[in-house]
C-alpha cells in the first residue's frame, strides 16, 4: 500500500479535503480541482490550488509513491490504489481523459458503522441470520453501497463467531477481529482475479465471503457457486432496481446460457438491496432503499425471467420486509425525514408516489427502526 507522506503537497491537499468534511477530491490536468461535500460537487479556487499540469500532477504523486507506482500511473490508462495517510485510508483511481491525466481520491471512513448509525431499515438485519445464499447491494457509484456492506459485515463480526474472507480491488476497509476472524485479500496482490479469489476462498473454511464487485460472468458464476455450496456471499453491482440487477446478471451470459443462470440465481439469491442517497430536510444525505427478499413468488419470477413482476411483488410484500423505492420515499416523507418535493424528485414512478402520498398510512417499525 502506498503512503501519503507528511509535509508533501498531496498530504496538504488531502488534509484540507478532510477538514472540509468532503468525501471526494477530483484532479484533472490543466483544469480546476473539484471536491464533493454531502453529495454536492464544488470547485476548489485557484488561490487554494491552481490547475495542475501533467508534470505537476506526476510530481505531486512522485513525492509520495514509489517510482514503479508513478511509472504505472503515467503509462497505464487506469489504475486503482489504496492509500494510507496517517490513520486515514483513501481509495484512489488514476485515469486518462482525452489523453490527459485525471485523479480521483475518496476517503474511507475509519469509524465502525452499524445499520442503526446509517439509518437503514431493520429488515436488513434478517439476512445476517441466514447460513448461506447471495446478497446483492446495488446502486449507482457513490451511493453508499460499500458502507452498507461494511455495516452488515461488522454486525456479523460483533455478534457471531464466524470466519469472514473479503476479496476487494483495492481493499477499502480494514476490519478488526471481534467475535469473527477476518482474512482480507486484494486483487492483483493477494489473488489474480475476483473469480480466483472466490474459488480459493471456498477452500479456506469461510462462513462469509465478501466480493467487492462482480464485474464479469466468471466472478458471477463463482459467487453463485460459493452461495450454493453453503456460504453467505455479499457483493455489489451497479443497477438501479432489483429487476435491473437480475437482468444485468443475465446479460453477462450468451442467450443460450441465460435460462440456466436464472435458475441458479433463483435458488441462491437471498436479498437485493438497491440504495440511493437523497437529501433530507437538514440537507444531509439519507439512504433510500428498495429491498427484495427471496420467497417462492420471487423465485418463480426470476426462474421464468418475468422480471417485470418483481416491483409488484415487492410492493405487495411489506409484511415480509420488502418495499420499493417509492414506498420508502413515502415512509421517509411521512416521518418528516425528507420533504414532499424531494420525494417527488427522486420517485421511480411519480404517479405511484402521488397515490401513496394521498392514502399513505405508515407501518411503524417496518421501515424506520429509529421511530419505534
Amino acid at each position: 500500500m502506498e503512503q501519503i507522506k507528511p509535509g508533501t503537497k498531496l498530504h496538504e491537499i488531502l488534509s484540507w479535503v478532510q477538514d472540509m468534511g468532503a468525501s471526494d477530491l477530483h484532479l484533472q490536468e490543466n483544469k480546476a480541482a473539484r471536491y464533493r461535500v454531502d453529495g454536492q460537487l464544488k470547485m476548489l479556487s485557484a488561490e487554494n490550488l491552481p490547475p495542475l499540469t501533467r508534470e505537476q500532477m506526476l510530481s505531486l504523486l512522485g513525492e509520495n509513491f514509489s517510482q514503479a507506482c508513478t511509472d504505472r500511473i503515467a503509462a497505464e490508462t487506469e489504475v486503482d490504489l489504496s492509500l494510507q495517510m496517517g490513520p486515514t485510508r483513501w481509495r484512489a483511481n488514476f485515469s486518462k481523459q482525452q489523453a490527459r491525466q485525471s485523479c480521483s481520491f475518496r476517503i474511507v471512513p475509519k469509524h465502525t458503522l452499524r445499520l442503526k448509525d446509517l439509518r437503514l431499515p431493520e429488515t436488513l438485519r434478517d439476512v445476517l441470520r441466514l447460513p448461506r445464499g447471495l446478497v446483492l447491494l446495488t446502486g449507482p457509484t457513490g451511493q453508499g453501497k460499500s458502507t452498507t456492506v461494511r455495516a452488515l459485515v461488522q454486525e456479523i463480526n460483533e455478534t457471531q463467531a464466524l470466519r469472514i474472507i473479503t476479496i476487494e480491488d483495492p481493499i477499502e476497509y480494514i476490519f478488526e477481529d471481534a467475535l469473527s476472524q477476518f482474512e482480507q485479500r486484494e486483487v492483483g496482490i493477494d489473488t489474480a482475479t475476483f473469480a480466483d479469489g472466490i474459488r480459493n476462498a471456498m477452500r479456506q473454511d469461510p462462513n462469509v465471503i465478501f466480493v467487492g464487485e462482480i464485474r464479469d460472468r466468471e466472478s458471477i458464476f463463482t459467487a453463485m457457486q460459493a452461495a450454493e455450496t453453503g456460504h453467505l456471499v455479499f457483493t455489489t453491482l451497479h443497477a438501479d432496481s432489483s429487476a435491473q440487477a437480475v437482468g444485468r446478471i443475465r446479460e453477462y451470459y450468451p442467450a443460450s446460457e441465460q435460462d440456466n443462470i436464472s435458475v441458479m440465481l433463483s435458488r441462491n439469491l437471498n436479498m437485493i438491496v438497491c440504495q440511493r442517497l437523497i437529501p433530507d430536510v437538514h440537507n444531509e444525505r439519507v439512504p433510500c432503499v428498495e429491498v427484495l427478499k427471496r420467497d417462492r413468488t420471487v423465485q418463480q419470477a426470476i426462474e421464468q425471467n418475468e422480471l417485470n413482476r418483481l416491483t409488484e411483488i415487492i410492493e405487495m410484500c411489506n409484511h415480509q420486509g420488502m418495499h420499493s423505492f417509492d414506498q420508502y420515499l413515502a415512509e421517509l416523507m411521512a416521518a418528516g425525514v425528507i420533504s414532499e418535493a424531494t420525494a417527488k424528485t427522486y420517485a421511480a414512478n411519480p404517479h405511484r408516489l402521488e397515490m401513496l402520498i394521498a392514502g399513505y398510512q405508515s407501518s411503524p417499525g417496518i421501515l424506520l427502526p429509529e421511530k419505534r
